[in-house]
């Protein structure tokens, strides 16, 4: 197809969309399967668009789904190691660092770099159930 993206920014993203989009997925599939659709129905009678049933009644109903898997796809891709070591191997990506340190004797600096990558994903995930609590009031 003459697309060159290997260790490249683009196949990271490429990469960590494939390991986490299943987060989402099984986040806003429950959400769709138990969407009233007498409500799209009528919506629909009045006159709505395609567009403007999915903007009005289907994304405020979807919205916490979303958010919640995209945290939770977030929170995961922060510790991927598998797929970037073998797509993206020369691209600096924590994980990637944080075994390069390992791996030469530098363990102090693989410790501080996985607190920090810890404190983040702690810090999403705390957001994450802050916002639940918030929407579920």
């Amino acid at each position: 197809m003459g697309i060159d993206i290997a260790f490249t920014r683009g196949v990271v993203i490429v990469a960590l969309l494939f390991v986490t989009l299943p987060f989402v997925v099984r986040s806003v599939q429950p959400v769709l399967i138990e969407l009233d659709h007498e409500v799209e129905e009528a919506a629909a009678s009045l006159g709505a668009s395609n567009a403007t049933t999915f903007r009005r009644v289907v994304l405020p109903a979807l919205r916490p789904a979303i958010f919640s898997g995209a945290a939770l796809a977030f929170a995961r891709s922060i510790g991927e190691y598998g797929s970037l070591t073998l797509i993206a191997g020369k691209v600096q990506i924590a994980s990637l660092v944080i075994f390069a340190d390992i791996e030469n004797g530098s363990e102090q600096a693989a410790a501080a770099l996985s607190v920090v990558l810890m404190l983040v994903a702690l810090i999403v995930l705390f957001v994450l159930r802050w916002v639940g609590a918030r929407v579920g009031h």
